[in-house]
């Protein structure tokens, strides 16, 4: 005698949402309804361990696994799955990231200053955390003086799991700046001995700056310079 295996009808449920960075899940299976030949024998049946995830935009099955009861063999059935459909559709409203430019502010030696990249690159929103790519800022200068920061690229977001979720965002950009600030000006006759040279020199109202030469002194007049 030959004993046919029953068949059962499994399906997973569906589902769908707007993209929000965690996993669209549904762990519902509906059984086909018993009936004299078909469906689980009474006191027998399965629970589901379920593999379909959708965590980006897109579309992918509701898969799942059967896990028999106790006292249920599989081999006695014909299970036929059917999958349901998890479905993550773009936001309507996209998610705002603001990138902050390193900024600096030095002194002025006569060389030439730089300053590049950003405070951060890494974000946490809506408690997933997310890195942003494929930009660069600098700005260089050697005068006194303020040299805004330069960023080129694209700007691409990158989830935890390596995935490129940019379309769900929008980066903003913060400005920053270099700044050289002019240092103080040569020393004023004022603060030179009064003595010699520099005495006459203060005597007739003039700022200059000593510069040591064997055994005299050379004086050069100069403009003080304020820079904001």
């Amino acid at each position: 005698m030959e004993i046919t295996p029953r068949p059962v009808t499994l399906t997973s449920a569906s589902g769908s949402k707007e993209y929000d960075g965690k996993p669209l899940t549904n762990h519902k299976v509906t059984v086909g309804e018993a009936a004299r030949d078909t469906g689980w024998v009474d006191g027998q049946g399965a629970t589901y361990s379920f593999t379909g995830s959708q965590k980006i935009v897109g579309s992918s099955e509701n898969a799942f696994e059967c896990i028999p009861n106790e006292g249920t063999n599989l081999d006695n059935y014909q299970i036929n799955k059917t999958y349901g459909t998890l479905t993550v559709t773009d936001r309507s409203e996209k998610y705002q990231i603001t990138l902050t430019p390193n900024s600096k502010s030095v002194t002025y030696d006569g060389t030439e200053k730089s300053v590049s990249g950003f405070e951060t690159l890494e974000f946490e929103v809506n408690g997933s955390t997310y890195t942003v790519e494929g930009l660069t800022a600098e700005a260089r200068g050697t005068d006194a003086g303020e040299y805004p920061v330069k960023v080129s690229g694209q700007a691409v977001v990158i989830d935890s799991d390596g995935n490129d979720v940019t379309d769900q965002f929008t980066v903003n950009i913060d400005d920053a700046k270099l700044t050289i600030v002019g240092g103080d000006s040569d020393k004023s006759a004022s603060n030179l001995p009064h003595t010699g040279d520099s005495a006459a020199l203060y005597a007739m109202g003039i700022c200059g700056v000593a510069i040591a030469a064997g055994a005299g002194a050379h004086f050069t007049s100069r403009k003080r310079n304020n820079y904001k």
